[in-house]
């Protein structure tokens, strides 16, 4: 088995982002189907040149929220080991392409932490184990974050809590800057949204390998990602001049070109800068649109060099206030306070890439938002218990994707026109900011509202309405 020591971390990143030193020294599989899994004590990291394979299995067998280092040859993901905090040991995981893993010990790994770890991974009652050459394998389907934990993987030992002590000292381990004017995240997965306060330059967005290029190409060094339920949040020192100040979103297309649109006060300046780090050497062009000045161009692979513009700091002092900005605050609400607000008596679950969703809850509650939302009839109904149960296709108005869509704006929230339809919609995290942004284009006594999860972008409010004729 080919594997390959680490370099060493740069010392630079090492003073502002620290994670825990393995006492056994932390290396890398080679294969890209590979993550090799250290625990000692309640310490767990996970190497691998697969970011997306080593943050879902670091996630799978910690507590909270792991934080991601990320190397030119690969990512170290650490967290907290969600099992018994007192065993040590190595173990690979090989992921098939369909979905199934094998786990394999190295080392001297107790078949004790070796099953827990199984449990913990694997889809519940999938997980089998058998003797191999080496010692004991596991084999199983593994398990989607969200997905419930085989009730086998907490019979090995009791989880304590963590103290407000080790909370603390944790925090003390793991820290980024915080951003003054707090981070917003798009929901949609084409989008990454920047910001920049001086040396430091966040990037939040739900999709980990869009977050974690486009902070590669405006920092210098290594980038830290922040692995969270939602999304991530990737932090890193701005490569361009230090004592600006905005916020910027990256609309990636699937063929490779981008558009940046600055949100709330961002310098022409400071927005040019950063076109010119992401977009490929030629390839970046600049318009007046409607809300301001628009770049666009092919987004640069890493490795390739920049556009030697990039270096250039236009002249222009003046502002672009983004038309986007939001006429007041809206106070943040939770989810739970979002379906208490619009007394919202079932349980909504978006599938299938948000085209179709589950409803759960009576049976007469189900059916009447159904109509609401739905496309035809149900493809699934049937009674769970107390509890009934129905999915279908979205109704075109309620999809997340569509054409003709503005956004999201400083409040995360996107709206689209249906002319068709006849409909106007806005959807969101924040369920003030998307109300108020579908009453200006629908009718309010049509507007309905609904609050959907989303496993892996957490939740979101999709408000419609018949659109309002002027």
């Amino acid at each position: 088995m080919d594997i390959r020591q680490l370099g060493e971390k740069e010392k630079a990143l090492s003073k502002t982002v620290k994670i825990p030193k393995s006492n056994a020294g932390l290396k890398r599989p080679v294969d890209k189907r590979h993550a090799l899994l250290l625990i000692e004590k309640e310490n767990a990291w996970v190497t691998s040149c697969n970011r997306e394979l080593a943050e879902t299995f670091c996630t799978l067998v910690t507590q909270g929220d792991p934080v991601t280092v990320v190397k030119t040859a690969g990512v170290v993901a650490w967290g907290t080991y969600a099992g018994a905090s007192e065993e040590a040991g190595m173990i690979l995981l090989d992921r098939k392409p369909d979905g199934r893993f094998k786990l394999v010990p190295l080392s001297t790994t107790p078949n004790s932490l070796l099953t827990q770890v199984a449990h913990f991974v694997g889809r519940h009652g999938s997980v089998t184990s058998e003797e191999g050459q080496r010692g004991l394998i596991f084999r199983g389907e593994l398990r989607h974050p969200g997905e419930p934990i085989d009730p086998e993987a907490t019979a090995q030992a009791p989880k304590p809590e963590a103290t407000p002590a080790r909370k603390k000292a944790l925090s003390k381990t793991v820290k980024i800057p915080k951003s003054k004017a707090g981070l917003k995240r798009p929901i949609d997965k084409r989008h990454a949204l920047l910001r920049i306060e001086k040396e430091n330059a966040w990037v939040t967005s739900c999709n980990r390998e869009l977050a974690e290029t486009f902070c590669t190409l405006v920092t210098r060094g290594d980038p830290v990602t922040v692995v969270k339920t939602a999304g991530v949040v990737v932090w890193g020192t701005y490569a361009g001049e230090p004592e600006q100040t905005g916020t910027i979103i990256l609309d990636g297309k699937p063929d490779g070109r981008f558009k940046l649109v600055p949100l709330d006060i961002t310098p022409n300046s400071l927005l040019t800068q950063v076109a010119h780090f992401v977009g490929r050497d030629g390839s970046v062009t600049s318009e007046e649109g409607q809300h301001g000045l628009i770049f666009r161009g092919e987004l640069r692979n890493l490795g390739e060099s920049i556009d030697t513009e990039a270096a250039v700091q236009t002249p222009e002092s003046d502002v672009t206030p983004s038309a986007d900005a939001p006429a007041g605050e809206f106070e943040e609400i939770t989810e739970a306070e979002a379906i208490a607000a619009i007394g919202q008596k079932v349980t909504l679950e978006s599938i299938e890439r948000g085209i179709k969703v589950r409803i759960r809850g009576k049976q007469a509650e189900c059916e009447k938002t159904a109509e609401h939302i739905l496309k035809g009839r149900p493809t699934v109904a049937s009674q769970q218990g107390a509890k009934y149960m129905m999915e279908g296709n979205l109704n075109k108005s309620f999809l997340r994707k569509g054409s003709n869509q503005q956004g999201p704006d400083a409040n995360g929230v996107t709206t689209r026109e249906d002319a068709s339809e006849r409909t106007f919609t806005a959807f969101g995290e924040n369920l003030r900011a998307v109300q108020a942004a579908c009453l200006t284009g629908c009718k309010k006594d049509t507007m309905f509202t609904i609050v959907v999860n989303d496993r892996s972008a957490g939740h979101f409010v999709i408000s419609s309405g018949s659109r309002r004729m002027l």
